[in-house]
């Protein structure tokens, strides 16, 4: 049990014994109180680095989270609560030989009980070329199906290091425990501990199988291309290939493969290392509990996966993202640097860079970014991530340029992209060229006529401009049937009504888009102009008031102030509709 867990009242009477008036004890009593006080003052000290951390924790400062829990972990070896936490906020750190520190001050009673300090030790057991200890190290008590999987893998790659490819292929299915989810990912790790280890028979058949099921990470998809573009079925490799980024989504590496076999190269089969085949078997299942949560708890794994293989580009990149999403912009530049010119990652992350930069206020190094990118030849996907940061950056001409030169690209490949259109719409729509910035959104919504965006903004734009009043409001219902959970969709929709003079209906949907969105000034804003013409007008000033907290801008802030004495300016000449 931890130190610091001990009541106030046992704190209480150590300090008590500690008060007592030493002039007349004898020296065995003066060593007990000495003692007391010691350990009283220990507790204290404890206690203050555990609240530290905690508060470092709650503002998400894992840096500093994991020093102080490493201080009070080293004195409460046996409390597995402090070691599990030390551990992960090490590892969330990045600071692995903190974390290798603290499991291995771990008691084994406590190592029994707790999964990082295990997975931590097993790491670097393999990275020391002692993955016959595995088995010892990583045993306890049952971790759960995601840490099993984890861990029975690592054991497999163990296995595979000591020349026992069986018992490694019978150790990894062992891992399958009926979760559907976790059993692919065991599938797809199989396909490449065969490939390892040179059946490329049997390799074929596992990948063929996951295919089928449109279940194939993207290593596998690469290696299974390049195992079929190696036996002369190069179009099956490509089919592979395109099917796996249409259901999946851009991945540079599955982009630069394409290519490669369209221009008549056949790229060498990667046979994994047993580092390279552990660290994928961490990153994989942390990657696809990342895509289905928001929190931070793939970091942890990203760690150890990197420790393990410090060349897997793809978990820096993710990581560097998720780092970024969670406002430690400066943490997730710094990984992002770390992406060597000769990676596929290396494009994709000038853009991610360019963005947290951008999002951490740096515009300057964005903007130098963003030109020094353009200034060489960038891949089309990068380029459209920098005329999206243009934009943000308030370069709205440059930006429109650069869309220019997309979409005239595109029209000589003959494959629109309603995304380019729409992008461009919305910056022709800012620069007050209405007539262009319609023309691209109705060819947006012709080339994609189901997106809430493109549906939103231009049923927005029509009646907000008081024109189209009818057709704008069914745009605009149609887009939040395809997404009912969208606060600005829900905005769009109030506003339209009250544009339009029908301010309980408004009402009704502006109050349900601030709650969806209670952060956003402008939603805040609207709400209150339908208060007052509703005649609420106390309501009305109150939502102005918590308008006016939410804005920075003192011109917009003016604005909000002078509603606030005269209410909102008239609405122009309203159509109602039948």
């Amino acid at each position: 049990m931890l130190r610091v867990s001990l009541s106030v009242l046992a704190l209480a009477g150590l300090a008590a014994c500690s008060s007592v008036d030493t002039s007349n004890a004898s020296l065995n009593q003066r060593l007990a109180i000495a003692r007391a006080d010691a350990e009283t003052n220990a507790i204290a000290e404890d206690y203050s680095q555990f609240l530290v951390a905690r508060y470092a924790s709650l503002i998400n400062d894992p840096g500093q989270a994991a020093r102080k829990y490493a201080l009070v972990a080293r004195s409460s070896p046996h409390d597995q609560s402090i070691m599990e936490r030390a551990v992960f906020s090490a590892l969330l750190a990045n600071n692995f030989p903190l974390a290798l520190s603290i499991s291995n001050k771990a008691s084994a009673e406590t190592l029994q009980e707790t999964s990082l300090p295990r997975l931590t030790l097993a790491a670097q057991a393999l990275i020391s070329g002692h993955g016959d200890r595995l088995s010892r190290i990583l045993e306890g008590s049952d971790p759960g199906l995601f840490n099993s999987l984890i861990m029975t893998s690592l054991e497999a790659w163990a296995l595979l290091d000591q020349g026992k490819p069986g018992d490694a292929q019978l150790k990894l299915l062992s891992a399958s425990q009926g979760d559907p989810y976790l059993d692919t990912i065991v599938m797809n790790l199989l396909g490449l501990m065969e490939t390892a280890m040179g059946d490329d028979e049997a390799a074929l058949k596992t990948f063929s199988r996951i295919d089928k099921n449109g279940a194939l990470t993207a290593t596998a998809a690469d290696t299974y291309a390049r195992q079929l573009a190696s036996q002369g079925d190069v179009e099956k490799a490509i089919d592979v290939l395109d099917r796996f980024r249409s259901s999946a989504g851009h991945n540079p590496v599955i982009t630069q493969l394409i290519e490669d076999l369209q221009a008549g190269a056949v790229p060498a089969v990667h046979r994994l290392s047993v580092r390279e085949g552990a660290a994928l078997s961490v990153y994989v299942p942390a990657a696809a509990l990342g895509a289905q949560s928001q929190n931070d708890l793939p970091g942890v794994y990203y760690s150890i996966a990197l420790r393990l293989d410090p060349d897997l580009d793809a978990a820096k990149a993710l990581w560097a993202d998720a780092l970024d999403q969670a406002g430690r912009s400066e943490e997730s530049i710094n990984m992002l640097q770390t992406i060597p010119v000769s990676s596929p990652y290396y494009s994709t992350a000038r853009g991610q860079l360019a963005w947290a930069l951008r999002r951490d206020q740096q515009n300057a190094k964005a903007y130098e970014l963003v030109r020094t990118t353009l200034g060489g030849d960038p891949g089309r996907d990068l380029k459209i991530q920098m005329a999206d940061l243009l934009r943000a950056l308030d370069r709205n001409g440059e930006a429109l340029t650069v869309f220019d030169e997309l979409i005239e690209d595109d029209k000589a490949r003959k494959s629109p992209d309603w995304r380019l259109y729409f992008a461009r719409g919305a910056i022709h729509e800012e620069m007050g060229s209405w007539p262009l910035a319609e023309a691209d959104l109705k060819t947006a919504k012709g080339l994609n006529a189901t997106s809430p965006d493109v549906l939103n903004y231009l049923g927005y734009s029509w009646v907000d401009r008081g024109i189209n009043l009818e057709e704008g409001l069914e745009l605009i219902r149609m887009a939040l049937s395809l997404r009912p959970g969208s606060g600005a969709i829900t905005d769009s929709l109030g506003w339209a009504y009250y544009k339009i003079g029908r301010y309980e209906e408004a009402i009704s949907y502006l109050e349900r888009a601030v709650e969806l969105e209670p952060g956003l000034a402008e939603i805040n804003e609207h709400l209150g102009d339908a208060y007052w013409m509703a005649g609420r007008k106390l309501e009305a000033r109150y939502q102005w008031q918590r308008t006016i907290s939410l804005l920075e801008d003192k011109r917009e802030i003016d604005v909000v102030q002078r509603k606030i004495l005269t209410g909102p300016p008239l609405v122009g000449a309203q159509a109602h509709l039948p």
